[in-house]
C-alpha cells in the first residue's frame, strides 16, 4: 500500500493536515463554509473528506440496495460457504487466556467456545477492559481510551415509514430547525434528512422511510434511561413529535402519513452494539490520526488480534473491512502461509 501511495504523498500531507473546520474558514461563502464544517466532520482531514469522494467516484464505495442488513447477509453467505458459522444472540462476556494465549471465548449464559485464534470486531474497550479485564494493556492503549483519541459523536436517530413515495424530495440534505430544539440539555439547531424512495427494499410499494439524525449528548440519555426508564421513553415521543413538526413544515401533510416510528439515542447505540459512549463510527480520522497505524495486537497476549473500526481511524465500513483483512494477512504470515484473496 505505501508503494502505491508514493506518487500521492504530497497530495497526502498538504490535505492530511488541514481540518475541514480550517478549511472553511478560509471559504468566502458562509454557506459553503458551514456546509464543509457540518456536512461532514469539523475535525476531519480534508483529505479524509477528498478521498470519500474519491471512493464514491471509482464505485469502491456506496449506498447497498437494501441497507446494512443485505450487505452483512453477503459477507456471512460468503462466510458460510468457505466453512465458517455464525451463531446470533450470543453476547460474549470474556475472552478465554492460558499461559497469555487466547484459547476461546465464554459466552453470558456460560457456554464456552474453544480456538486457535480469537479475532475480536467488538467495541474496543469493552474487548481489552472488560472481556479481557486489562491485562493486556500499555500507556499507549491506555491513552487511546483515556481522550488522547476524539470519538465520533454520538447520534439521535429517527426513522419514519411514511405512506407516501415522497418522489420528489431530496434523498439527502442537512436542514435547519425552524427554531432551535432543547434536547438533552443542548441547543439542536439542525439536523440531516435521509428520503430511501430510491431503495425498493425498505418499504412497500407507494410508502418510502425517512431518518432523521443530529448529535447529541451521550451521558444525558445514558442517565435518563438507567434511572427513570419511563421518562427515558416519554423524552424519546417528545423528540419525535418535535422533530415532525420540522417535517411538516418542509414536507406538509407528513405527519398523518406516518405509520412507524422508532427513536434510536445514544444509549439505544450503546445497548445494541457495545460501543463505548454510543459512538457509531469510533476514532475521528483528524490531522493528527491521519497517519496514525494502530496495532492488531495487544502486548503480551499470543493468538489473539482486534478488527474492525477501533483499531483503524475513521471509522465506517472501508476501514473496518481493511483491518479484517490485514489481520487474516498477519496470521498467514505468522503460520508462514501464503494470503490468498478470491473474489465471491
Amino acid at each position: 500500500m505505501f508503494g502505491a501511495m508514493l506518487p500521492y504523498m504530497g497530495l497526502f500531507m498538504k490535505w492530511g493536515r488541514l481540518s475541514l473546520r480550517d478549511f472553511g474558514a478560509r471559504l468566502k461563502s458562509p454557506l459553503l463554509a458551514e456546509a464543509m464544517t457540518y456536512g461532514f466532520w469539523p475535525d476531519a482531514a480534508v483529505f479524509f473528506f477528498l478521498a470519500t469522494l474519491a471512493w464514491m467516484w471509482r464505485r469502491n464505495a456506496g449506498y447497498t440496495v437494501g441497507g446494512s442488513l443485505a450487505f452483512s447477509r453477503r459477507i456471512e453467505k460468503r462466510y458460510r460457504e468457505l466453512g465458517g458459522e455464525a451463531t446470533y444472540g450470543a453476547r460474549v462476556e470474556k475472552v478465554l487466556v492460558e499461559d497469555d494465549r487466547t484459547v476461546g471465548v465464554r459466552l453470558t449464559d456460560g457456554t464456552e467456545y474453544r480456538a486457535a485464534y480469537v479475532i475480536s470486531a467488538a467495541d474496543g474497550r469493552t474487548t481489552i477492559f472488560d472481556m479481557l479485564e486489562g491485562r493486556y494493556v500499555d500507556d499507549k492503549v491506555r491513552g487511546y481510551y483515556g481522550g488522547e483519541l476524539p470519538i465520533f459523536k454520538p447520534l439521535v436517530y429517527l426513522s419514519f415509514g411514511v405512506a407516501d413515495a415522497l418522489e420528489d424530495a431530496p434523498h439527502y440534505l442537512t436542514f435547519n430547525f425552524a427554531s432551535p430544539l432543547q434536547i438533552a440539555g443542548e441547543e439542536v439547531r439542525r439536523a440531516t434528512l435521509r428520503v430511501y424512495h430510491f431503495d425498493p427494499t425498505l418499504a412497500p410499494a407507494g410508502k418510502t422511510v425517512v431518518t432523521v439524525m443530529f448529535e447529541s449528548n451521550y451521558d444525558y440519555w445514558k442517565k435518563l434511561r438507567d434511572e427513570d426508564a419511563a421518562r427515558y421513553r416519554a423524552q424519546k415521543d417528545n423528540v419525535a413529535a418535535a422533530v415532525l413538526d420540522e417535517l411538516e413544515r418542509r414536507f406538509p401533510g407528513i405527519k398523518d402519513k406516518v405509520e412507524v416510528r422508532d427513536v434510536a439515542t445514544p444509549a439505544t447505540f450503546e445497548r445494541y452494539t457495545g460501543n463505548w459512549q454510543g459512538t457509531y463510527e469510533g476514532w475521528v480520522i483528524s490531522p493528527a490520526t491521519l497517519t496514525l497505524q494502530m496495532k492488531k495486537t495487544l502486548p503480551g497476549l499470543a493468538n489473539f488480534s482486534m478488527a474492525g473500526q477501533w483499531v483503524m481511524p475513521g471509522g465506517g465500513l472501508p476501514p473496518a473491512v481493511l483491518a479484517g483483512r490485514q489481520v487474516i494477512q498477519l496470521i498467514c504470515h505468522g503460520e508462514g502461509r501464503e494470503f490468498v484473496a478470491t473474489e465471491a
